[in-house]
């Protein structure tokens, strides 16, 4: 399971598309699931205040669980998959490790950053995207920044993503990391399979 998370403007959506595509495995977007839940089409704006309306805490719940029951049925179906949301809460999070611990999967965070200007310039061309699901925008950036939980030492394995760069770019650093730890993981296994009770190799 891939978490990419962090501001809105930051590439989270482009590179959970990328990463679904690579990797062949199913994306699930919050903002697609919110207005979903609010009964809307995903590229129907909605000019919301900060933390109001289909934004406001009660709504976001909602929203988080929604994307925890989605999860659950591909990892029990063995899929993996791929969130798309801000999680900006470290309860959000937990809420994403404790869904792996259950299914025995492993979770990998992705925090997506960019400098602020680019930031600010995709927020723009967003508002003329007629085909964007997120609604984002600059006047929202600085009160999500100052909502923004901390990334806390549970949230690791954790990749801090420079999305400024091309998307070829990126992607291929996203799949890197993904790589490196999928061969981690069954390294891991391995040394599990072939060590006696309670050792692991390496040990004395």
């Amino acid at each position: 399971m891939v978490v990419l998370f962090g501001l809105m403007g930051t590439g989270k959506t482009t590179m959970a598309r990328a990463l679904g595509a690579a990797l062949r495995l199913p994306v699930i977007h919050s903002d697609a699931v919110r207005k979903r839940l609010a009964g809307l089409k995903p590229t129907t704006p909605t000019p919301e205040e900060f933390g109001k309306g289909i934004y406001d805490e009660d709504f976001s719940r909602r929203t988080y669980e929604e994307m925890l029951r989605l999860a659950r049925e591909h990892l029990a179906s063995g899929r993996g998959v791929i969130l798309d949301a801000s999680y900006k809460r470290a309860t959000e999070r937990e809420s994403v490790r404790q869904l792996a611990r259950e299914h025995g999967a492993q979770v990998a965070f992705v925090c997506c950053t960019c400098p602020l200007k680019v930031v600010k310039e995709r927020l723009n061309r967003r508002a003329y995207d007629k085909e964007a699901i997120s609604n984002g925008r600059t006047e929202l950036l600085e009160a999500q920044s100052k909502d923004f939980d901390p990334i806390q030492p549970a949230d690791r394995p954790l990749l801090e993503l420079d999305t400024s760069s091309d998307k070829e770019t990126v992607t291929a650093a996203l799949l890197d990391f993904i790589t490196r730890l999928t061969k981690a993981e069954g390294d891991t296994d391995a040394t599990r399979r072939t060590s006696g009770p309670g050792e692991t190799k390496g040990e004395r």
